[in-house]
C-alpha cells in the first residue's frame, strides 16, 4: 500500500464526503435510498455543535477511504462511545489493512471522549464486513434489532 495519510475532515472537505459517501452507497446498492446532499453534510457536521465527524483516508491527494462518526451514550454501560455510521474504503485498497488503519485513527482520535465501547450496524448479507469487524473484536449483538421512525 502506498503511503496512505489519516486525518480529521475539515469544511473544505464536504465534497469529498459526499463523494466517499456515495460511493459506499453503490457498492451496497441503496443510493436509491439517498436523499442526503452536500449541503447537509456542511450543516450538520460543520456548525457550531456538529452532529457527526469524520476521518478521511488519503493516498497522495486522492481520498481512499472514510469513517464517519460520532459519540452517544450507554445508559446500561452509564458511559460514552462511539458510533460508526460509515466505514468506507476505495476498492482497490480492500484487502491492505486500511479499514483496520481508519478504525485504529477513530480509536485514537476518540481516547480524549472518555468511550468505553464502539458500536456500529452491518447491512444484512455484507458478510466481508461482519468477518472484518470479527476480526476487530466486534460482536453481533443479541436479542437487538435496529428501529427507526423517518418523521419527527
Amino acid at each position: 500500500m502506498n503511503e496512505i495519510s489519516i486525518r480529521q475532515a475539515k469544511f473544505e472537505d464536504v465534497a469529498v464526503i459526499h463523494n466517499l459517501l456515495t460511493e459506499l452507497e453503490k457498492v451496497l446498492g441503496a443510493t436509491s435510498k439517498v436523499s442526503r446532499s452536500p449541503e447537509d453534510l456542511q450543516r450538520f457536521g460543520f456548525s457550531e455543535t456538529p452532529c457527526f465527524e469524520a476521518l478521511i483516508a488519503w493516498q497522495g491527494t486522492e481520498a481512499v477511504g472514510l469513517v464517519l462518526f460520532f459519540r452517544e451514550f450507554s445508559s446500561w454501560k452509564g458511559a460514552p462511545g462511539v458510533y460508526v455510521q460509515d466505514l468506507y474504503v476505495s476498492p482497490g485498497l480492500r484487502g491492505t489493512g486500511l479499514g483496520s488503519l481508519l478504525m485504529k485513527a477513530l480509536f485514537e482520535h476518540t481516547r480524549s471522549w472518555d468511550v468505553s465501547y464502539c458500536k456500529l450496524t452491518v447491512h444484512d448479507g455484507n458478510e466481508a464486513a461482519i468477518a472484518f469487524y470479527e476480526r476487530l473484536g466486534f460482536r453481533m449483538v443479541e436479542n437487538e434489532h435496529v428501529l427507526i421512525l423517518d418523521s419527527l
